[in-house]
């Protein structure tokens, strides 16, 4: 959403200025989706996958959004959407606000 806020802004404002890039990295514990976002061929086993990721793939494409594999102990956003042990939770609770 926000890099095509920032493409119809520029389309209604047009500057002088160049246009700046964007870049985004994304951080992945799941390498069947790294694969899948990386690889624009389309498959009987992803054929089913909703339009709005086929839009992301567009993004990875483009090299606009990296997508960076990462440990699944590493994955701060377990923090919200995972059970986790106390051990596991304090140590991503440290590591989400830089302690």
């Amino acid at each position: 959403p926000f890099l095509n806020m920032m493409k119809e802004i520029h389309d209604v404002f047009p500057l002088q200025e160049t246009k700046p890039n964007f870049f985004c990295r994304v951080w992945e514990d799941n390498r069947s989706c790294i694969n899948v976002a990386e690889n624009p061929k389309f498959t009987p086993r992803t054929k089913h996958i909703a339009l709005k990721y086929h839009h992301f793939r567009r993004f990875v494409t483009n090299r606009t959004i990296k997508i960076n594999p990462i440990d699944t102990r590493e994955q701060i956003a377990d923090i919200f959407t995972k059970p986790l042990d106390e051990k596991q939770f304090v140590y991503l609770q440290k590591k989400l606000c830089g302690w």
